[in-house]
Formats: structure tokens, sequence, C-alpha cells
């Protein structure tokens, strides 16, 4: 026998008479974090893109865009890396979802996360669509001092040649609840010596870039242990 709900419909009736618009429905989008690594010179590299339109024009940024209602999250993510670098056929993980309430002033948007790291030798990427230039950046996390319930960090992100520097101050803190750890981080752009127009990452991305380099380190490490 067909189950009915309360109002006494079976679950054919009840979504013909479903109406989704009747509900606020947050925008998703997806961002990508493709890094290189130099081994010999132990030098890591992140792909970012210049936005050429609000909001965040002119700041550099993870790649990434909206995900369409007809495809899936990787999808979405293949499709979106390659409209604006260029670049096809990178194998992306999953990394994490952000939904900070305002964390885009646009709308309501939940994004998700992929990143990858691939020989650099291997891609020419290229702008395109709502990104300005493509360029590589040279990125290193590295601990100031401990606290006595997690660290301080320095985040910096780097392109020689164009002379763009950005650095942050991340303070990561741990709480025990239960059999779980809640962890609490602050990300804080520090003032660039002798630069008149301050650069900085768009919207979160800082924070991303910052667990993404965790990750990172974590593949790294999982694949040394693999080769020797």
């Amino acid at each position: 026998m067909e189950q009915r709900n309360q109002e006494g419909l079976t679950e054919k009736e009840f979504l013909l008479q479903y109406r989704p618009g009747n509900y606020e429905r947050p925008s998703v989008t997806v961002d990508m974090l493709i890094f290189t690594v130099d081994e010999e010179e132990m030098e890591t590299e992140i792909l970012l893109i210049k936005r050429k339109d609000h909001p965040c024009i002119g700041q550099w940024a993870i790649p990434g865009g909206f995900v369409n209602v007809d495809e899936s999250l990787e999808a979405a993510a293949a499709r979106e890396l390659e409209e604006e670098t260029g670049l096809q056929g990178i194998c992306l993980e999953q990394l994490y979802t952000w939904g900070n309430v305002k964390r885009d002033p646009r709308t309501r948007v939940i994004s998700v996360s992929y990143m990858a790291a691939v020989p650099k030798d291997q891609l020419t990427p290229k702008a395109g669509d709502d990104a300005a230039e493509a360029r590589w950046f040279q990125v290193k996390k590295k601990k100031l001092s401990e606290l006595e319930n997690g660290a301080t960090y320095a985040l910096t992100v780097e392109n020689e040649e164009e002379h763009i520097f950005m650095s942050y101050r991340v303070t990561e803190t741990y709480e025990r609840q239960g059999m779980m750890w809640k962890k609490e981080t602050e990300t804080d752009l520090l003032p660039a010596i002798d630069v008149l127009d301050q650069e900085k990452l768009a919207f979160d991305h800082a924070e991303i870039l910052n667990v993404a380099m965790d990750r990172l380190e974590e593949l790294e490490k999982e694949y040394r242990e693999q080769i020797f």
C-alpha cells in the first residue's frame, strides 16, 4: 500500500503540487586550487586569476564560478576551470565546503572547493571568461609562534615578476568538545611595505588557501611514503 503524508498525499501527488520557488535557495559555486610543487627547489605555486568584474574587481582569486542546475559539482569544476584558465583533464579532489553567510556580497553563496597538484610543465593557463589574467604565484605557510591551544602562521602569496605580494597572519586554535576537536581560524591581511595599492585575495579565498596548504602537505607526505 502506497504511503501518504499527514495531508493524505502520495509521493507523486506531493511532488505535483510542490513549488520550489516558495523557499529561499542559496547559490552554489565551485573553486579550484591548482598547485604545482618543485621538489628540488622546495617551492609551491598556485594558479590565480585576476577578476575583471564586480565584486572584488581587480583582485586575485581562485578560479571558480556558479554551478548550473543541470550539472554535477565535478562537471561544474571542470567546466569553470577550463572557461577561466583554459586547463582541461585535471584530476581534482574535493577539499571543503564554505558557507559563511556573508562570504559573497551578491547573495547567499555556498562554495565547494577542489584542489589538484600537477607538474607545471604540463600546464599552459590562459585567462578567459571572468578572468582578466591568469598567473602563477609562489605560496608559503610558515609557523610563527605556538599558542596554548594552537599556533599562528604567516601565509604569503607572491609573484616576483609582477611585484605582487600578499601576506596574511593566520591564527588557528583548537577546543576539545567531547570526542571532537573544534577548530577556529582567523585570517588577517598584513600591511605590505612600500606598496601604495594593497593587494589581497578576493572573498574568503585566503581562508580557503590556508586549508588547501594543509591538505597539500598531507598529500606530499603520503606521496613520499609511497615512493620510499
